[in-house]
This record gives structure tokens, C-alpha cells and sequence, in this order.
């Protein structure tokens, strides 16, 4: 008699549960985003609380503006300063924008750079740098440049100023280059160059005329003389015409002076009679032109 025996299955015993689970958290994906989740979280949390406490310091009044200190003002008043600032005395330190208060301030044509500051708890400072007039430039109207040779503001009757006239500029010379001119640049550095110079006095210059051929021209106040500069090399210009005014003591009796012609000096006496022409070299030692100081 041939007995049958069952085959014994091969069963498996399933995994636990947790076991499983365990697992699938271990895997790098898994762990990667919990990772980043946490991350979001915090930095959620951080912003949350950033925010909070800024909002919290606008409106503290640990931070209200006691003090405005105004600085360097002098074409300006401080009322006019803090008017075009529109900052006021009690208006929460940290929320003024100092940008902003910078580009209210230059809107006036006076003030040519602005620097704000804060100074916590409860102080604004605003240092103003004005612009200097060193003379007029006339085109329709009579318009002030400064020693940057920018046109920056047309003059009015209470301008009570007494300044040289730059002649000969139109207004397209003006526009082609914004507010300033390479001709009127060019005037102020010989404005430069002669504030320097003890011998020539800067209140009896009149005019400095520009032509586009001929370069610039001088004309003194008291003795009508007419110096002709030429459109470069001015620093040794000014240095011979400094040596011809100490040789004759004075722009007396010199109706023209030439400094246009080389080296050399052209220098006419002016006379109701015939007018002799007389050519003196000047020897020049070449010094380091120094920043206008006072006009």
C-alpha cells in the first residue's frame, strides 16, 4: 500500500507592521523631506516673529524723533531743511525712509549732496553740502554756475551777489551736456586758478567770454583790459599773466593781453593814438593747480 505525504508549504511570516514602517522612515527620501518640512517650519517661525517685532518697533515710542540735527545749511534756513524733509519732531525713527528724505531735500537747486542718518534711540541727523556760485552764465536770463561749472539755478532779484558774467553760450550748449558745459567747466577752472594768484583780483573780473574758435576771454572791471586765455593749457597762462601784472605793477594802462601765442606774451597798451604791439617772453615755472577756496 503506497502512502502519500503532503508537501509542507513554504510560508513566509509577514513583517511586522511597525518593522516596515521603521524602515520606509530610514530611506533617504523619506528623511530628506521631513528634513525640509522642519526647515520651512522654522524659517516660517522666524519670519513670523521678525515681522512681529518690527511692526512692534514702529509704532514703540522709545523710538520717536526727539532731536533733528541739520548741518552745513546755509543758503537755507533750518525751517526750509526740515520743510523739504517732511520730517517732524515725534515721527518713529525706523520708519522714516532716508532715501526719500534725501530726494525731497535736493529737489532744491541750492543743495548739491545730502547725508542722512540715524542715531538710535531718537535722533536724525541730515548734513547738507550747498552748491557755491562762482559766477553767471547769461543765456536767456542770467543762471548761477557752480565750481563744479554746473549751471544749477537761475538768478533773481534777491540774489544780492556780485559774481563775473560767462558770455557766449547758448542753450543748446547747455543741453547738450545736462546742466553744465565744457565751456563753462573750463571757466571755472581758470576761476580756480586765479583765486590761487595774489597778483590778479578776482572782484575786478567782469567777463569771461567763450567762443568755440577763439576759446575764452577775459575782460577786467576797472581797466577794461581784454586777456585772451585760448581754450587750453591755462594753469601756465594764469602763471604769465601773473608775472606780467607783478612786472608792470598792475593791468594799469594795458588794453590786451595775449596768452594765446606760445610761450610768449602779447601785450597791447591801450592809447587814442597809435597802438605799439609788444611781444614778452615769459620763463614759467609749471605748479600744481589747487582747489578753488573762496570767490
Amino acid at each position: 500500500m503506497m502512502v502519500f505525504k503532503r508537501k509542507a508549504k513554504n510560508i513566509r511570516k509577514r513583517e511586522p507592521v511597525v518593522n516596515r514602517v521603521g524602515r520606509a522612515v530610514k530611506s533617504s527620501v523619506v528623511v530628506k523631506t521631513l528634513k525640509a518640512g522642519i526647515g520651512l517650519i522654522s524659517l516660517l517661525i522666524i519670519l513670523w516673529g521678525a515681522w512681529h517685532i518690527y511692526n512692534s518697533l514702529l509704532t514703540t515710542s522709545y523710538l520717536a524723533i526727539k532731536e533733528i540735527k541739520v548741518i552745513g545749511n546755509g543758503k537755507l534756513s533750518r525751517t526750509d531743511v526740515l520743510e523739504l524733509s517732511s520730517i517732524n519732531v515725534g515721527d518713529n525713527l525706523l520708519a522714516i525712509s532716508t532715501a526719500e528724505v534725501k530726494n525731497n531735500i535736493k529737489v532744491n537747486p541750492w543743495v548739491a549732496e545730502v547725508h542722512v542718518a540715524r542715531h538710535f534711540p531718537d535722533t536724525l541727523s541730515i548734513e547738507i553740502r550747498e552748491r557755491k556760485p562762482v559766477a553767471f552764465v547769461n543765456l536767456d536770463s542770467l543762471y548761477f554756475v557752480d565750481e563744479a561749472g554746473v549751471i544749477f539755478k537761475k538768478a533773481s532779484m534777491g540774489d544780492d551777489v556780485d559774481l563775473p558774467v560767462i558770455t557766449g553760450l547758448t542753450k543748446e550748449d547747455i543741453e547738450e551736456q545736462g546742466s553744465s558745459s565744457e565751456f563753462a567747466v573750463k571757466a571755472v577752472s581758470i576761476l580756480h586758478l586765479l583765486a590761487k594768484k595774489r597778483a590778479f583780483e578776482l572782484e575786478d573780473l567782469s567777463e569771461i567770454n567763450v567762443d568755440r574758435v577763439y576759446g575764452l576771454t577775459l575782460y577786467t572791471m576797472r581797466e577794461g583790459t581784454k586777456i585772451e586765455f585760448g581754450s587750453d593749457g591755462f594753469e601756465e597762462k594764469v602763471d604769465r599773466l601773473e608775472k606780467v601784472i607783478q612786472s608792470r605793477n598792475g593791468l594799469g594802462g594795458l588794453e590786451f593781453i595775449g596768452l594765446n601765442y606760445g610761450r610768449g606774451v602779447v601785450v597791447k597798451p591801450g592809447s587814442h593814438k597809435a597802438l605799439a604791439t609788444n611781444k614778452v617772453e615769459v620763463k614759467v615755472t609749471t605748479r600744481k593747480a589747487q582747489p578753488l577756496t573762496s570767490i
